[in-house]
């Protein structure tokens, strides 16, 4: 028979058993029910990849503001036919990134000044010199600018061939326009600052040969 001293053993052993039973039971009822804690800053967002498709709608989002830089010579500067290159406010061509055209260039190079797109020539303004050229003629054969004056003239083809203008002085290679059947454009350029007489003709091949010439007069 169990004495009264192994009967206490036994009987505390068994509730050390239950109390360990409780206490994991607890715990593991206590993880289960455990409140998430609230979120108090938001992920990054990425806008590619895959959280591209992520609906910013309800986020906070904060304006973005830029400044356009503004270059000091263009300011106040016009334009004589859209797409033309600026003439400043002290008379100058320059590019669109303010840089002085440099009429010494090659066509359509660096800082050349550029011929327009295609022009409606009846809707030029009445003051610009309005060439044309076709059929072996230049229409007028010649024009009149000021020595270091911002120039314009358009160039229309009047007949079913392409024809390409162009100074023979070297100091005006840049100034260069090619027009196809029907087609106008323009040019502006500041004038050479001597004065003179510069010929200019159509460089399409056999079109000089047949009198497609001119001159810009130079006072």
């Amino acid at each position: 028979m169990l004495t009264h001293k192994k009967k206490l053993f036994i009987l505390i052993g068994i509730l050390i058993v239950v109390i360990a039973i409780i206490v994991i039971f607890g715990n593991q009822l206590k993880t289960k029910t455990k409140t998430p804690e609230p979120i108090t800053t938001l992920p990054p967002i990425s806008t590619s990849g895959p959280d591209a498709s992520v609906d910013l709608s309800n986020q906070e989002l904060i304006p973005v503001t830029s400044t356009v830089a503004v270059i000091p010579i263009l300011e106040g500067a016009k334009v004589v036919v859209p797409g033309a290159n600026p003439i400043t406010v002290d008379n100058k061509v320059v590019t669109p990134e303010g840089n002085i055209t440099a009429n010494e260039e090659r066509p359509a190079e660096g800082n050349a000044p550029r011929q327009t797109g295609f022009l409606v020539k009846e809707d030029l303004p009445p003051t610009l010199t309005k060439l044309e050229v076709g059929s072996g003629d230049f229409t007028p054969l010649e024009f009149i600018t000021k020595a270091g004056a911002p120039t314009s003239f358009s160039l229309s083809s009047i007949d079913k061939i392409t024809h390409v203008f162009v100074f023979d002085d070297p100091i005006l290679s840049a100034v260069a326009i090619m027009v196809g059947p029907g087609q106008t454009k323009a040019i502006t350029f500041n004038a050479p600052e001597k004065r003179g007489v510069y010929t200019f003709r159509c460089d399409t091949s056999g079109h000089f040969e047949k009198g497609e010439t001119g001159k810009m007069i130079v006072n």
